[in-house]
């Protein structure tokens, strides 16, 4: 991903294979380990690159949040960053759904609510570079016909694709958008294993998934 006059032009590879989503019931137990093992190391990978700018929030290129919880339903860029601190991070959230309370004139009980205990569960995390959208849609997979796994079953080969809502997060923010609500079934068994393969933050969950109520959905 580039600028060129101006431009932003994103440089793409197709890559073969497979939407996870679409095998993914039909795997064998030991198929699916393989797989939610091959997800642990590129996200663990990922975890250890080591953000250019100090205490940056943001594009990966350094520009701007690109997440609908930051949009403005007016079409201006007032709480999409970058941001320099997660207490300016979090201010840019709870700014937003202040500004949409108060363009609709509703009280701004909850909006006071945000603004004074939001920052007392989300700090103390660090600038992650973060896929952004790891759904099963979004991991492409292709079996490897010249190996196993460790249990003598088909072995696979995983890609993360569609990385336009990547960027410069806190950690607990890749979680966030793996289990948004409306893509989460908890009757089904990757719900569980996610958890393998992504940290787990229980508070801040639970703070995120009400502001995402109010302000996303």
């Amino acid at each position: 991903m580039y600028y060129d006059s101006k431009q932003l032009f994103l440089i793409m590879q197709r890559i073969p294979g497979v939407q996870l989503k679409s095998i993914w019931p039909s795997l064998e137990p030991s198929e699916k380990d393989d797989i939610v093992a091959k997800l642990q190391a590129v996200f663990d990978t990922m975890r250890k690159v080591e953000c250019p700018w100090p205490d940056f929030f943001g594009g990966l290129g350094g520009g701007a949040v690109y997440h609908y919880l930051f949009y403005s339903q007016h079409g201006d860029q007032e709480f999409l960053g970058p941001f320099s601190g997660e207490p300016a991070f979090v201010a840019g959230l709870v700014g937003n759904y202040r500004a949409l309370v108060e363009r609709n004139k509703h009280p701004d009980y909850k909006a006071r609510f945000y603004e004074k205990y939001l920052p007392r569960v989300l700090q103390g995390h660090r600038p992650t570079l973060t896929h952004g959208d790891a759904q099963q849609k979004n991991i492409m997979v292709v079996e490897n016909t010249s190996r196993q796994n460790d249990q003598g079953g088909r072995s696979f080969d995983v890609v993360l694709v569609d990385w336009e809502n990547s960027g410069w997060f806190p950690d607990f923010w890749e979680y966030f958008c793996a289990s948004w609500p409306l893509n989460f079934d908890w009757s089904e068994d990757w719900s569980w294993r996610l958890q393998e393969c992504v940290q787990v933050w229980p508070a801040e969950m639970a703070m995120m998934q009400l502001i995402d109520r109010d302000l996303g959905m």
